[in-house]
């Protein structure tokens, strides 16, 4: 046992209610439980207990053992004088407190606590994997809708955060979280590094020129040498160190890298479509917040690396002939990690909250992803329907089971408790 577990028992009333009496041997009837407190002081606040018969308003302290009111020093803070009920799950000794105790050791089903110790311990895809394996799938499915807009939502409060750190430049945080995208997961670091050495505005001055926008990127990734032998790269160089020399280009000193990589995610490749992108207009997220089509919106972001890139991955070493177009799977993911976070949180800024809502809904029109994560999931035939489900699939592993918090997951709750998912409310706002 252990307090996180006895707050979430008391919190849901997951234990026997019939002919309750505190330790002291007073009847005891639970009105109102409290509410949770997340801050320092008792556990749970505004509780109501009704004890011998007299109504008593205030706080509840829970513990795992009696002996921890002492041992925590409650007795001598004041922040605890307001304490009508001390809950523990076994009273292990007398304390000087004269707050009527409550055990629960002998009133709560022996299953919740055995499976939630059990969860604790093992070493599975998820602590619940049995569990949810024979569960009912179909009601997993809304749960996963609501896990995808807290992951939206908390995405697009990260976006906002970016652009009030910027004084309010939109274009410009955008276009830092645009560079990380086209990083992919290995460069996404070096890449917004990169793009915070190459601001917006300059990038803007050289739009319609995608050459100058990828000598720049790829000198500041450090892709270009002096001593190359490939006549495009001796170019891009020459052209970087004009623009080097003129605007002051300090480096990001951030690398690149090519292992654990396919070929088409190479940083070359990437910088070269991102340099094409970028030289597409002077203002894309202006661009990008009038896209309410989300089928024009993809097309705007296939975008084709120059004629070079057609036989080359890397600088000097030839290749069959494949044009390096930006594939929809690069778009999609560009869509639900970068586009949909920074709209969503500039149209709640606006008040345009309908508008808001419309671009979180693109992702039930996205293919859903396909990754050691959802693979774990389908083989306990949770098969995601679109990329609004393999989102939740990931916040579900990642903040969830991954972090042990089985007491704050609907899935958890249910598969403990056998109560209905009740995820709450649409968690979408700044």
């Amino acid at each position: 046992m252990n307090e996180k577990l006895l707050q979430f028992i008391w919190q849901h009333r997951y234990f026997n209610l019939w002919n309750l009496t505190t330790l002291q041997q007073e009847t005891l009837e639970i009105i109102q439980q409290g509410r949770l407190n997340p801050d320092q002081g008792p556990d749970f606040l505004s509780g109501q207990v009704r004890i011998n018969g007299q109504l008593w308003a205030g706080n509840v302290e829970l513990h795992v053992h009696s002996s921890d009111w002492e041992l925590h020093g409650h007795d001598a803070d004041s922040n605890y004088d307001n304490v009508v009920l001390h809950v523990v799950w076994k009273h292990d000794k007398p304390i000087r407190s004269s707050v009527p105790i409550l055990e629960l050791q002998s009133r709560v089903p022996f299953h919740l606590t055995e499976k939630y110790r059990e969860w604790m311990r093992t070493e599975k895809f998820i602590h619940c994997s049995g569990e949810l394996a024979s569960m009912d799938k179909a009601m997993v499915y809304p749960f996963l809708d609501w896990l995808m807009l807290k992951r939206v939502a908390d995405r697009s409060r990260e976006a906002y955060s970016k652009v009030k750190g910027l004084g309010m430049d939109w274009e410009e945080a955008f276009w830092r979280a645009l560079a990380r995208g086209f990083g992919h997961k290995v460069n996404a670091d070096a890449f917004e590094a990169l793009a915070v050495t190459l601001p917006v505005k300059l990038i803007m001055r050289h739009s319609h020129q995608p050459g100058q926008l990828e000598a720049m990127m790829l000198g500041q990734a450090g892709l270009l040498r002096t001593d190359t032998r490939d006549e495009y790269a001796g170019w891009l160089f020459r052209e970087y160190s004009f623009f080097r020399n003129k605007y002051k280009l300090e480096k990001s000193y951030m690398p690149v890298h090519f292992l654990r990589m396919r070929p088409g995610n190479f940083p070359t490749v990437r910088l070269a479509q991102l340099a094409v992108l970028m030289g597409k207009t002077t203002n894309l997220f202006s661009i990008i917040v009038e896209s309410d089509e989300l089928d024009k919106l993809r097309d705007y972001l296939k975008v084709t690396a120059g004629t070079y890139w057609d036989h080359h991955y890397r600088f000097g070493e030839e290749s069959g002939f494949i044009q390096k177009i930006t594939g929809a799977r690069f778009i999609d993911n560009l869509i639900i990690n970068t586009v949909i976070p920074f709209l969503t949180a500039f149209f709640l800024q606006q008040g345009k909250n309908g508008k808001a809502d419309m671009v979180s809904s693109w992702v039930h029109r996205l293919a859903p992803e396909s990754n050691v994560i959802t693979g774990g999931f389908e083989k306990m035939g949770i098969v995601p329907r679109h990329m609004g489900h393999s989102q939740g699939l990931l916040e579900l592993k990642q903040q969830y089971c991954s972090q042990f918090k089985c007491l704050e997951c609907a899935i958890g709750k249910y598969l403990l408790s056998g109560k209905h998912l009740t995820p709450g409310k649409s968690p979408l706002g700044l």
